[in-house]
């Protein structure tokens, strides 16, 4: 009897877990969550690819030849609803100030401090997403742009919006990014 092919289909967000990038390319085996995602954010997105058209004169209206010349984003984006100060150095980079001391409205704290960079920094994680459906992204190297997105309204909730971006991976055997789905565990 032949095998009946099993379609896959994904809803929803399991986790989105994030880790060091492999210099030898691959899956980190270290990855966590950095914080939980704001219900009707996450996506996976893949842009078209750039097609060049070419015309002749004796036919203008259609193209003789059409080629692909670059290929689209591929693109994972989240919105944390939540954080301490080693997410934002995760996400953003800078570097945290321990034991700083405040005043406000005449009360003195303690208190650490996020100190944004004062410069331009180049984020690379490598990203998992896992779906309520056990489908899985993969990621080996994402450039990460984050941007907190903080309305100071009391019914709104501040977030950090998350673009990953997927790279070229240091190995030739990875994908910019692969997905399958998780059967039962052999170990």
């Amino acid at each position: 009897m032949a095998e009946t092919k099993q379609n896959i289909r994904s809803v929803g967000l399991k986790a989105a877990l994030f880790g060091d990038v492999n210099k030898e390319g691959g899956m980190p085996a270290e990855m966590k969550q950095l914080a939980r995602t704001m219900k009707g954010t996450a996506s996976f997105t893949t842009e078209a690819d750039t097609v060049t058209n070419f015309y002749c004169e004796e036919e203008p209206t259609v193209p003789v030849e059409t080629v692909a010349s670059e290929t689209g984003l591929k693109q994972v984006k989240l919105n944390l609803m939540e954080w301490d100060n080693d997410v934002l150095v995760e996400v953003f980079g800078g570097s945290i100030a321990k034991a700083q001391e405040v005043t406000i409205e005449g009360k003195k704290y303690t208190v650490d401090k996020f100190k944004a960079p004062r410069d331009v920094v180049q984020i690379e994680k490598a990203l998992r997403v896992l779906t309520r459906y056990n489908v899985v992204i993969d990621i080996p190297r994402a450039k990460i742009l984050a941007r907190f997105i903080w309305n100071l309204a009391a019914d709104q909730i501040a977030q950090i919006e998350i673009t990953a971006t997927a790279m070229s991976s240091a190995s030739e055997e990875d994908g910019a990014y692969e997905i399958y789905k998780l059967g039962e565990p052999t170990a």
